[in-house]
């Protein structure tokens, strides 16, 4: 054999180590070792703990006792780990309640873990505390039930919810309090905590209602009985619904399939104890007119709502929340709006399970039962399969019997045919033909036909066929009415044959009442089968041993009654009963009486010593009423005695007539099937546990009665919710939110509140605005020089400048500039570059900074013109050059006096010429600056002569120039600059 490569090794190796890794590997039974594992546990390194609990939650899950390790476990409940914590939990919440002492023990743990970060282990720690079931800490529980029903998990405020199950089941005494924090959680915004809510309010209120719930209701019990006063016991605690029940109803179809059907049950009860039924509401409707109409009464609104929801909750994938939805349809809604819950229930049907296959066809048989027409076209849906369960089978063919009409029965009927012949089950065998023999009975249009099917079938060598038909032929026997075309003749002697080889009790019992009832068929057949009866009455069952007893008085009482000629060819001149005795004449019966009555008294003496007290009272009352049939008084018997053995003689033969049933009385069947035409007839709830148990539980509680009168719709209007004041304060730190700063945009956009603004219409105006006297009250700041008369003469000889016709233009600075350098210009109450409201300084080191957002107000200020402006007043040159320090301080500091110039002026225009305390305007300040390399080529082009406006310096060269060497401003735009 050839060695194995190696990439077969290194995939074994792989598999090998896989395998190991898996988590298959900790439920291996012979691994399982409680020494092992409380070392493990005890172990320092967290890795070793976590495989320890792995290996135990795993031994839990397959059934094995894992509360020895519980000392072990809670010694480790204050890990950090989180995986770790959350498997201890889950252990605590298995064996805490068997160990609660030990369990006490980490309850201080449990009470730091509430206040954990991870809502995981807050609702673990929560789910322990309370699965610790012991009294003394009860309050402890409740208030961390509270506290966890207002945390901001939502997953906490569910197991919140749950716990309080638990708690209620330590101390029912904090059903209040329970209560309340109930109805808080099912006003939670999530729709979670308010299904949670649901299940243990249900758990509460409905299955397990305190025992002084019922004290309200002492009265009703006195007058109505135990009904009434659960009834007024649970109206009073679903009252406390009203506020909650749209919003229930309008949610119902987000919860979870579980929370459905609890809400379901318990807004079903809630609309039984607070709403009228149908029919009430009909005669309502009619007393309060005068003359009745066709129309039906309409549904209360909140009624309404709730039936809206259940028909969205049919097309749930939940087949448990679309079977409750049905059944409380059927509960609450009109007879007309039945036929929506027929293809949820089918579909529900097909694909269900086959273990939840039998609980819906046990909800759907009374459906049926009280709606045929709904189902009758979906008929084959409940036609039996090979591989259903014999429950699942027993259930289909009670159905189709409810099913079978005029329309369907010789389909139903060659289904049948075919389940007979599935002699493999016998047991299902004899249902189907008890089916058919019902099918013959409920349909007489087919009841010969059933009739010759079930005589064929006492030939079958399959013993429960034979015997189960025997059982179906008495039934269609004892419901037919004997005529001349009946058949019955041929069809007892096939019966006496087939009464050797049948063994259950109950078929011998039926061909032997069916012998002895229908004997005047065969009046030679009776006396035969009696005699055979006799050798073997010793070994019969009980039931058979009664049935031998009366078919001898039968025969007994047949002949002697046919010898004296008492026995009419016809009984009734209607034709309605005619008993013939073909075959036998008086003659015959006299010489067969003698016989007969020994084989009788033999049967009668071997009764009197039976075991069974039924059989020996049976035989002593046959005994005394043959001997007083004979009809001759004596010291025994009296008249009375003779008269009633007579009448019974003849009674048992049907020659008898009862004077108290006349033809109009209905028979108990027929009374029944029209009490329950349109209504569910069933003892327990549809769908419930008890149903398919047939018998309640301690926590079952049936559908309380209908209300009187329809509740008011005001009950139910949801509690009013005030706004809470509207507070100022900010809610975000977006500028854009903020009312209260006005920024640059704002302010130029929006309309000045300054009225006294003198008006600068060209740049003379704008000059003599910049140099308007100081007022005599109050100094000038700095005395600086203006203007002198020979400039302002060469300026009124210059044409005027307009503002519309300047334009501002952003200069290049160059990338090195320092941000002091941008000009502070006021037109009207804009400032650009300078804002008042800023607290910061500019800081003659910053770097540059991007002023564009500024420019762009000056565009939409005046629009470009092609003229320059006219020149500036010749300002007075420095003394010497200054660094380059000293200028950028210097430009900063014209800055501030010309902003300083602009506040003076405005508050001078504001106060008046009057007023002592307005503020000189600041004088223009020189100002010396270094011109840019770039200056003569972006300055505007000149439209005035060259002799009024003085020729602009030549740009210096970068040889000439010394740097930090200061310019000195001749116009506007090196102003600007």
């Amino acid at each position: 054999m050839a060695a194995p490569s190696a990439p077969m090794i290194e995939k074994a190796r792989d598999f090998i180590s896989a395998f190991n890794t898996s988590e298959a590997r900790f439920f291996q039974e012979e691994r399982f070792s409680e020494a092992e594992l409380r070392k493990s546990l005890a172990d320092s390194q967290t890795d070793r703990k976590l495989e320890a609990m792995k290996r135990i939650l795993a031994g839990v899950s397959v059934g094995r006792d894992c509360s020895a390790l519980f000392a072990d476990v809670v010694k480790n409940i204050a890990a950090p780990s989180l995986e770790l914590k959350k498997m201890i939990y889950i252990y605590l919440v298995q064996y805490g309640e068997h160990n609660r002492e030990l369990a006490l023990l980490s309850i201080n743990s449990f009470q730091k873990d509430l206040t954990d970060r991870s809502q995981l282990v807050r609702a673990s720690a929560l789910r322990a505390m309370a699965s610790i079931k012991v009294l003394e800490v009860i309050q402890i529980v409740m208030v961390a039930v509270r506290t966890a029903a207002s945390d901001t998990s939502p997953y906490v405020r569910k197991t919140a919810a749950q716990c309080t199950i638990k708690v209620y089941g330590i101390d029912p005494d904090q059903f209040l309090d329970l209560r309340t924090l109930l109805l808080k959680l099912m006003s939670d915004s999530e729709i979670t905590v308010v299904g949670s809510a649901l299940l243990a309010f249900h758990h509460l209120v409905v299955e397990r209602p305190p025992t002084s719930a019922t004290s309200q209701g002492a009265q009703q019990q006195q007058e109505g009985g135990a009904a009434a006063a659960e009834d007024s016991a649970l109206r009073a605690q679903l009252a406390l619904l009203h506020p909650n029940f749209r919003r229930l109803c309008q949610e119902l179809p987000s919860m979870d399939s579980w929370s459905q059907q609890c809400c379901i049950d318990l807004l079903t009860r809630y609309c039984r104890l607070f709403f009228a039924s149908e029919s009430t509401r009909r005669e309502l409707a009619a007393e309060g007119t005068d003359s009745a109409s066709g129309t039906e009464p309409p549904l209360p609104e909140d009624l309404a709502l709730f039936l809206k929801s259940l028909k969205i909750v049919l097309f749930s994938a939940s087949k448990g929340a679309t079977v409750a939805a049905a059944v409380a349809l059927c509960y609450l809604a009109p007879q007309q709006e039945m036929k929506v819950v027929t293809m949820p229930l089918l579909r529900c049907l097909r694909q269900s399970p086959p273990e939840s296959t039998r609980a819906i066809l046990i909800a759907l048989r009374p459906l049926i039962e009280s709606h045929p027409e709904l189902f009758r076209p979906s008929i084959r849906e409940f036609f039996v399969y090979s591989f259903d369960f014999l429950e699942i089978k027993e259930v289909k063919l009670q159905i189709l019997e409810l099913l079978a009409d005029e329309s369907n029965v010789q389909t139903v009927l060659r289904e049948l045919q075919a389940y007979v012949s599935w002699q493999s089950e016998p047991s299902f065998v004899a249902s189907a033909v008890r089916s058919i023999s019902h099918i013959a009975l409920k349909l007489k249009s087919v009841a010969d036909s059933c009739l010759g099917g079930l005589v064929k079938m006492l030939d079958s060598r399959c013993e429960a066929l034979s015997c189960e038909a025997v059982v179906a032929l008495r039934a269609l026997l004892q419901r037919r009415r004997e005529t001349h075309d009946s058949g019955l003749g041929a069809v007892l002697p096939q019966l006496g044959r087939h009464l050797e080889d049948l063994q259950a009790p109950a078929a011998r019992a039926s061909v032997i009442w069916i012998i002895g009832q229908y004997q005047r068929e065969a009046p030679r057949l009776a006396p035969d089968v009696l005699r055979k009866l006799a050798k073997t009455f010793v070994n019969e069952k009980q039931e058979v041993k009664q049935q031998i007893m009366g078919l001898s008085f039968k025969v007994c009482s047949f002949h002697s009654l046919n010898a004296r000629g008492e026995i009419p060819s016809t009984l009734g001149g209607d034709g309605k009963d005619d008993a013939v005795a073909a075959g036998c004449s008086p003659e015959d019966s006299a010489k067969l009486f003698p016989r007969l009555e020994k084989i009788a008294e033999h049967i009668a003496e071997l009764a009197a010593f039976d075991s069974s007290w039924d059989v020996r009272d049976a035989a002593r009352a046959l005994r005394k009423l043959r001997e007083s049939a004979k009809g001759t008084p004596g010291p025994d018997l009296t008249e009375g005695m003779t008269a009633l053995g007579a009448w019974y003689s003849k009674a048992c033969l049907g020659l008898g007539e009862n004077p108290n049933t006349t033809e109009s009385s209905p028979k108990p069947a027929d009374a029944l099937v029209e009490q329950g035409a349109g209504h569910l007839q069933s003892s327990f709830i549809l769908g419930s546990l008890a149903q398919a148990l047939d018998f309640p539980l301690d926590s079952y509680r049936p559908l309380p009665d209908w209300a009187e009168a329809d509740s008011s719709s005001e009950l139910r209007m949801p509690p009013k919710v005030t706004a809470p004041p509207k507070s100022d304060a900010p809610k975000s730190i977006s500028s854009a939110s903020v009312s209260q700063v006005h920024h640059i945009e704002n302010r130029v956009q929006a309309p000045s509140n300054i009225t006294n603004v003198p008006v600068a219409s060209s740049l003379e105006d704008l000059d003599l605005f910049y140099s308007t006297p100081a007022a005599p009250s109050r100094p000038p700041a700095a005395a600086t020089p203006g203007p002198t008369r020979a400039a302002a003469a060469a300026q009124k000889q210059e044409p005027r400048q307009t503002l519309e016709q300047f334009s501002l233009v952003p200069p290049s600075a160059p990338a090195s500039a320092p941000a002091s350098a941008a000009p502070n210009i006021v037109v009207g109450t804009a400032i650009f570059g300078e804002d008042e409201e800023s607290d910061e300084e500019d800081d003659s080191d910053a770097p540059p900074a991007d002023d564009d957002d500024d420019w762009k107000y000056c565009a939409q200020a005046a629009p470009p013109a092609s003229a320059a402006p006219a020149a500036a007043p010749p300002q007075p040159a420095p003394a010497a050059a200054a660094p380059p320090q000293q200028a950028a301080a210097a430009a900063a500091a014209a800055a501030a006096a010309a902003a300083a110039a602009a506040v003076a002026a405005t508050e001078t225009a504001r106060a008046g010429p009057d007023d002592e305390s307005a503020v000189a305007p600041v004088a223009p300040v020189e100002v010396s600056q270094e011109a840019p390399p770039d200056t003569a080529s972006n300055e505007p082009a000149s439209e005035d002569p060259p002799a009024q406006t003085p020729p602009p310096p030549p740009p210096p060269t970068q040889e000439g120039q010394e740097e930090g060497q200061p310019k000195k401003a001749e116009t506007v735009d090196d102003l600007l600059l």
